[in-house]
This record gives C-alpha cells, structure tokens and sequence, in this order.
C-alpha cells in the first residue's frame, strides 16, 4: 500500500460521518495532496543535502476549517508524519519534523486552500510517546521507523491562549505586580501577567503569549524585564515591531507604552491588587 492510500484509508477511519465521498466540505486527503506539492515546489539544495520546508501554514475557509479544528492535534500529526514518509522516500531532508498549521480564513473561497510555507530550526514538533520508546530502541533503518510510528496526538498547533483571571493571585504570581493587556487585534480584551524574566510572543505554540494574529510571526517579540522597565527586542519578524508608532528592535518601555506588533498592541499594566 503506498503512502497516499495509508493516509486516505486513515483519514477514512478518523473522520467518517464529518467528511464523506462527494461530500461538500474539502477532503483531507486533499490537504495532504497540497503538502507535498508545497514541498516539492519549496525544496532547496545545498552541497550534499536536498532540504524541504519543515513549516507548513494551510489556510482554509472557515466551513472546511472547521470540521478539521474538531478533531484536535491527531489530523495535524498524521499530516505530519505524512509529510516525513514522503520526504524519506524522496530522500529530503528536514531541520526539525514538519509541523502543521491550520488557519480559518475567510478570504479564501470554500474547497480551497493556501499553502504558506518556511523554514524553522527552533520549532520542536513532538509526535508522541510512542516516539520516545522509539528512540530507546534506536532502530537503524529509516524504514524501521516509518513503519513503526504510531499516530497520537500531542502537539498543540490549535492551541488556545486562555485569558488569565486577574483576581486569581496563583496566575498573577505573588511577586509580579504588571500585565500585558491586549487592547487592539484579534485576541483583544486578554490579558497576560509578567510573572517571567523573559516572555516571547508570538504565533507559535510555544511562546508564553500565543496570539491569533496573521500578521504577527512565530516568534515575534521578546519583552524582558529590567530594573524599572521592560526591554522590547524584535526577534526578526517579517512585519517588525513598534512602539509608540516608531518601529524599534531594542527598546526600553514603561507602563502605557503602546506596544504594537501585527494588528495587535499590547500595553504594559499595573495591576490593582499589587
């Protein structure tokens, strides 16, 4: 059985009753298909290695989006591991194992998708368990692996930021007496407590401050805190950053500084209880 039919027999099993033969809704095993077009279309060479995306951003309309969004992180990692077998028996290569995100966006028509992809050797994609006994057993073959790799779940592409409840003093922490506060852009009203030395923010599961913004990079923006302010650094995003309407890479800001990164400002506040 090749490696699309394993995929379109499991997304099958997954999905039945949301997606059917003929059905309205954009098939998985059409995203699949659009994946490895993506890579092949974004392979790079180097001297001795023929390296693909390992970042692969898919951006639905909202009626396909969201019967994919239901089922969490499973379809993300058997598109994942989809990916890694295609690009195996191609003999590509990745910085890290393929993470996959999809977006709700409705500027795209319904049955369609855009394919956005780049490449990231800071993201850590974890497929499971099952992975780490793997990696105890250290089989030698490439194949040994493929075919071994089960399909759980346990990355956290549709991760949601969860507004802190600032009367809870466990989430402010007993020494943090400042919040950022979203007041512009898609996650406006939430609010995040400075209890960390360092927060990085961005649209990666793994910033302390995830934001929902497409216009704000995986991992945009670092605020640090200092003496008696805060340090702002601009990790290299695609859109920049600014402060107070002036685009900075390093800065330091103050309570009230408007904080602006894609359609989102975020200020500096002091809480009440503090």
């Amino acid at each position: 059985m090749n490696l699309l039919a394993r995929f379109e027999g499991m997304a099958e099993f997954l999905f039945t009753g949301a997606f059917k033969k003929g059905a309205a809704r954009l098939q998985p095993v059409e995203i699949a298909k659009e994946l490895v077009k993506a890579m092949l279309k974004n392979k790079q060479i180097s001297i001795s290695q023929v390296y693909v995306p390992n970042i692969y951003r898919v951006y639905l309309h909202s009626s396909d989006w969201g019967p994919l969004a239901s089922f969490g992180d499973v379809f993300l990692i058997e598109l994942s591991k989809y990916l890694f077998a295609e690009a195996a028996r191609n003999g590509y290569t990745f910085l890290t194992k393929p993470a996959i995100e999809l977006h709700s966006d409705e500027t795209v028509n319904p049955r369609e998708m855009v394919v956005e992809v780049d490449f990231d050797d800071s993201i850590d994609v974890d497929w499971g368990d099952e992975e780490r006994n793997e990696e105890e057993k250290k089989p030698e073959k490439k194949e040994e692996i493929l075919e071994e790799l089960d399909w759980r779940e346990s990355t956290t592409i549709f991760k949601e930021y969860v507004k802190p409840n600032l009367a809870d003093q466990s989430l402010i922490g007993r020494n943090s007496e400042y919040f950022l506060e979203i007041i512009e852009g898609p996650d406006i009203g939430q609010s995040f407590a400075l209890k960390n030395a360092e927060v990085f923010i961005g649209r990666h599961g793994q910033c302390e401050l995830v934001l929902h913004d497409p216009e704000v990079s995986r991992r945009h923006l670092k605020i640090a805190s200092g003496e008696n302010s805060w340090w702002v650094d601009d990790l290299g995003s695609t859109n920049g950053s600014f402060v107070n309407g002036q685009r900075i890479t390093h800065l330091s800001v103050l309570p009230g500084d408007r904080i602006q990164i894609g359609q989102s400002v975020l200020v500096i506040q002091k809480s009440l209880l503090a």
